[in-house]
This record gives C-alpha cells, sequence and structure tokens, in this order.
C-alpha cells in the first residue's frame, strides 16, 4: 500500500511540475536518442557515470526514473522539434 502512494506521489509531483511524460513522448526519446548516437540516457556514448549510471546517487541512495533524468538534462526537449 505505501508504495502505491509513493507512486501515486511521484506522478502528481512529476505533472505538477510538468514533467509527466507520455508514451508517445518516451517513443520520440528513444528515438531521438538513436538518432543521435546518444547512449541509453541521452548522454553523449563517452560518458562515463560513478557506480555506473546516472540513475541513482550513491551518496544519498535515491533513484530516479531515466525520463526524470533526461528531462532534467534536457528542459529543451530537443526530440520535439
Amino acid at each position: 500500500m505505501i508504495a502505491l502512494i509513493l507512486a501515486v506521489f511521484v506522478f502528481i509531483s512529476l505533472k505538477q511540475e510538468g514533467k509527466e511524460i507520455s508514451l508517445e513522448e518516451k517513443g520520440l526519446i528513444e528515438t531521438w536518442i538513436v538518432e543521435n548516437d546518444l547512449n541509453q540516457y541521452g548522454d553523449s556514448k563517452d560518458t562515463v557515470y560513478i557506480g555506473g549510471t546516472p540513475l541513482f546517487n550513491e551518496r544519498t541512495g535515491e533513484s530516479i526514473d531515466k525520463y526524470e533524468y533526461i528531462l532534467e538534462n534536457h528542459p529543451d526537449r530537443p526530440w520535439r522539434k
């Protein structure tokens, strides 16, 4: 039950911040990644991350969603252009 409440809270928080992302936009992001020869996180393929992923903060123990990470790093949403 707590996990469900947390998931709803995260969804509402993202929606309120204008970060809600549809399946259609996720598809646009994936196409943009491939067409621009980027890694799975929308960064240059030669990017190296501490811990192997930008989605987990080893200091805080917090994780973020892949698309949340991409939106934070590309607020101009270049996949829509």
